[in-house]
């Protein structure tokens, strides 16, 4: 076994030595999985290690798995899913386009990610590196369960407030601590 799971003050963390740290709150509902030593959330409930789920992937090769998996897609600054469309309010588009111009690169790996892919869906990867998260908004990781569980019930729009209110806080905590290293850096 490669990881142990860790109290802190923001909660549980899930520490996969030489891997991903992953925020976890066992009251949320997901479940781990232990693949190759390392740990995993079960986003899906599935019992499997799905590919949008393997913080190992590529961010792009996760954001396609997810969309197709779910049915989600983005286009027109507009999320579509089976049974719906939800509109981007104007200070989400602009957050989301300061997470782009600031924040994104370090998720992203020239060598195996679809840059253009990313940019057309970085709502959808903001979603996925929320599930994924390690620190204090490691607790909107719920989100990903009530996300999965509306889309098949045709209700994801009625969730669309949190999910809103959750990218809101993880971009602007990703600015603040870029902000930081530069500061550190000068």
């Amino acid at each position: 076994m490669h990881w142990k799971l860790t109290h802190t003050d923001d909660g549980l963390i899930i520490d996969n030595e030489g891997g991903k740290s992953l925020g976890y709150d066992p009251n949320a509902g997901i479940q781990i999985i232990e693949q190759d030593g390392f740990a995993f959330k079960d986003l899906d409930g599935s019992g499997y290690i799905e590919p949008f789920e393997d913080w190992r992937l590529p961010i792009s090769f996760r954001v396609r798995d997810f969309s197709t998996r779910f049915g989600l897609w983005q286009e027109n600054r507009k999320l579509y899913y089976s049974k719906g469309t939800m509109d981007l309010s104007d200070d989400i588009l602009a957050i989301m386009e300061m997470f782009r111009k600031e924040d994104m690169q370090k998720y992203i790996d020239p060598q195996w990610d679809d840059i253009e892919y990313l940019n057309e869906n970085d709502i959808i990867m903001v979603l996925l590196l929320m599930f994924d998260a390690s620190d204090d908004h490691s607790k909107d990781g719920y989100l990903a369960s009530i996300i999965v569980q509306s889309m098949h019930l045709g209700v994801f729009e009625n969730i669309v407030y949190s999910i809103w209110k959750a990218i809101r806080r993880f971009v602007n905590k990703e600015s603040q601590q870029n902000m930081e290293k530069l500061e550190k850096a000068a």
